[in-house]
């Protein structure tokens, strides 16, 4: 029995005795256009001396519409969970930013 299950197994690794064959063909893709710049609005100023370090424009943009107290848990969350060294003067002007971008147009954006 111990010698069939040895010739099972040679059997079965003789057969993988050969690499398999890849090949790597080029792609490319789009990416969507990435705003340079915030648009103006109260509270800009803030947001970009601290928040641009580590968000994009364009993830702040796309954030979902919320609540004035939404934006505060946001931000307070960055200051207590992530340590973003924001005080307290510069959080509330990034809110009033938020809520400001967040009332506009999409195409005033």
């Amino acid at each position: 029995m111990r010698a069939a299950a040895t010739l099972i197994l040679a059997l079965a690794l003789a057969g993988c005795d050969s690499a398999p064959k890849v090949v790597f063909a080029d792609a490319s893709l789009t990416l969507p256009d990435e705003p340079v710049e915030l648009p103006e609005g109260p509270g800009r100023d803030a947001v970009l001396e601290n928040c641009t370090a580590c968000h994009s424009p364009s993830t702040m943009l796309q954030q979902p519409k919320v609540s004035k107290e939404k934006w505060e848990s946001i931000v307070g969350k960055m200051k207590k969970l992530y340590k973003a060294p924001v005080d307290d003067a510069a959080a509330a002007q990034v809110v009033d930013y938020m809520m400001h971008v967040q009332s506009q147009p999409e195409a005033s954006r």
